[in-house]
């Protein structure tokens, strides 16, 4: 393993830090092939989060920041270092300790428009069978709805059982929907670290025109923009429908352990990766089927409107930009 030679707070850093369903898997991705960057060993390492925050890690702050650089174990000093932990906006744990041990760290922010946002984590949670089949988008919602409301308690074992890895994925997608309003969370980071050292886009720009963000994230990062000239964008990370989510749910399970093994491993972790580029594509041809649509109910659209119109106004005020989004504009 790559011995470092400086002190985590004396390395430059760009972390992504959100939102979730936001194309930061793809985007990871895009920068971690730029040879100015030296990506993390594994895309979300977590690090930063809270220790109750209800997500694994294989590595979590607890008073020694060094420990942070055991994720970049193959990376050369003189590069930026590149992590990805989308959930970083909403862990107030994350937004102190970044600031106060990373003083070189810019941070960048995907914002998906929220309902569509939403639908997405749905229907990923069924695709990992962390929603059963037979709960409809109009419910999920309404449950996201009583739990917001304090109507109905968030009691993990009820739904799952005492298994503690299927709880914290559980409350992950019970938090859908106040995650969402992004604009009192970015406003936090905002605040500590300035617009000097927070970049905000939109998925749907990186979609449509995944080179003029990259340009403008480049400029940012003070990264040469050419790199992105004749690059491929391919989208990573993609939601499917399984034909078999069980299976599916153990092949995720098994990739994660072996991906923590190895992360400080570089020669076997690189080969493993290649492996999988390669077997994947294969895999998720035998594995998926073609993709139902999701359409919410009308009364469900305007909840949902009603419920987020107000933070994308603030959105607006807060970023000097009008998103585009259309149940919005």
């Amino acid at each position: 393993m790559k011995s470092s030679t400086k002190a985590v707070s004396e390395y430059q850093y760009l972390i992504i830090g959100g939102t979730t369903k936001a194309a930061t898997t793809s985007l990871f991705s895009y920068l971690s092939d730029h040879p100015a960057i030296s990506a993390a060993s594994y895309k979300e390492t977590r690090f930063f989060l809270s220790s109750d925050y209800p997500l694994p890690s294989k590595y979590r702050f607890n008073g020694d920041v060094e420990k942070y650089n055991l994720l970049f174990s193959d990376s050369q000093d003189n590069r930026i270092r590149l992590e990805s932990t989308p959930d970083y906006l909403y862990c107030s744990s994350a937004l102190e300790r970044i600031s106060e041990l990373l003083p070189n760290a810019k941070l960048v922010f995907s914002l998906r428009e929220p309902i569509s946002r939403l639908i997405s984590w749905y229907r990923f949670a069924i695709q990992i069978g962390r929603l059963p089949n037979s709960l409809s988008i109009d419910e999920y919602v309404e449950r996201l709805f009583e739990i917001a409301d304090g109507k109905q308690g968030f009691d993990h074992t009820q739904q799952f059982g005492p298994d503690s890895k299927r709880n914290s994925d559980h409350a992950q997608f019970m938090q859908v929907l106040p995650q969402g309003r992004y604009t009192t969370f970015l406003k936090c980071y905002l605040d500590r670290f300035g617009n000097d050292r927070v970049h905000t886009f939109f998925y749907e720009d990186l979609s449509k025109n995944p080179l003029d963000v990259m340009k403008d994230l480049c400029e940012f990062a003070d990264l040469d923009s050419t790199f992105f000239n004749d690059y491929t964008f391919q989208v990573t990370n993609r939601t499917e429908t399984m034909r078999n989510p069980e299976f599916h749910q153990k092949y995720r399970s098994f990739r994660f352990r072996v991906r923590r093994w190895t992360h400080n491993k570089p020669l076997i972790h690189k080969t493993l990766q290649a492996m999988r580029r390669g077997f994947e594509p294969l895999y998720l041809r035998l594995n998926t089927r073609s993709t139902e649509s999701v359409t919410l109910s009308d009364d469900t659209q305007k909840r949902l409107v009603d419920y987020y119109r107000p933070d994308v106004d603030d959105l607006a005020l807060l970023l000097g930009k009008q998103p585009p989004w259309k149940p919005f504009t």
